[in-house]
């Protein structure tokens, strides 16, 4: 097993993820070195030795050291929002693990976001994870649930399904039933208006949006059980693009995402061969195992 989950909680939820985020196994330290060692043998420039080191400490779990390197390749290239946005993220799952840093990560996450939109105020990624760190934050480390608001109605007129999930999340965290089920609504209606399984380049759809997206997709429409085709094209996207690289999360949660996608699919056989792999990535995943229990 490359990576053990962080199994603090397991509670299923549409907009929570975090607690799916990799960590590096102790039992791999010695993979993860020899790795590293390869990459000093790199004859490329200083700037292609730091992007291949961040592919390969995000592949590890080695966060600390993916947030060293990208301030490397911001002094080397400057700043920019996409590069913002990736610190601000990797300062905000940091701040997640609730150690003794939390605060200083959480401080970091907050001023990366809001200079990446000072940049770029219609930076996609950024506001949909700026919304997200707006709502969930104390307001004395700069939590503003009305900003929140704004942003998301800002995002709608920039991208629509991004802007009406956030908007969604919003209503949903704040425990307004009926302003969620109406964004939520109106997100199962464009995503099916967008007919995703038809764009002939998901690639581009995709490219201005946060790596994960697709990912996003699968998880709210698995746990809604609305828009299967959708999601599982967005997701076989997902897992087949050049930005799996990039990937943060278990592959355990991952394949549990598909495998009920595959379900209301109505492909039963495909959907409990990906959850029985899933549990031999981590036969502890009790999502997985639940679900085999519930369908089995």
């Amino acid at each position: 097993m490359l990576f053990v989950l962080n199994l603090y909680s397991q509670n299923e939820s549409p907009f929570e993820n975090l607690n799916f985020i990799k960590i590096m196994s102790s039992n791999n330290n010695e993979i993860y070195e020899h790795e590293v060692d390869k990459l000093k043998n790199d004859k490329t420039s200083e700037l292609d030795i730091i992007k291949k080191q961040i592919v390969l400490a995000t592949k590890y779990g080695d966060l600390t050291k993916v947030l060293k390197l990208l301030n490397k390749q911001i002094d080397i290239e400057g700043e920019s929002p996409y590069l913002l946005y990736r610190l601000g993220g990797i300062n905000g799952i940091l701040a997640s693990k609730k150690n003794f840093m939390s605060i200083i990560y959480l401080n970091e996450m907050m001023k990366k976001f809001s200079r990446a939109l000072d940049l770029n105020p219609n930076h996609i990624p950024t506001l949909e994870a700026y919304i997200d760190a707006l709502q969930n934050a104390p307001i004395f480390f700069g939590g503003d649930k009305r900003k929140a608001k704004n942003l998301a109605e800002r995002l709608i007129k920039i991208s629509k399904i991004d802007g009406l999930l956030s908007m969604a999340m919003i209503y949903y965290k704040n425990q307004n039933n009926e302003m969620f089920k109406f964004y939520i609504n109106d997100f199962f209606n464009e995503l099916s208006s967008l007919s995703i399984c038809e764009i002939e380049n998901l690639k581009v759809y995709f490219s201005k949006k946060s790596n994960d997206f697709p990912l996003k997709i699968s998880q709210v429409s698995s746990f809604f059980e609305r828009e299967a085709d959708s999601a599982l094209c967005a997701l076989n996207f997902y897992l087949s693009s050049s930005n799996f690289q990039k990937n943060f999360y278990s592959l355990e949660w991952i394949y549990y995402l598909k495998s009920k996608l595959l379900f209301l699919n109505g492909k039963p056989d495909e959907s409990m061969k990906l959850i029985k792999l899933s549990l031999d990535i981590n036969p502890d995943f009790e999502l997985s195992k639940n679900f085999l229990k519930l369908y089995n």
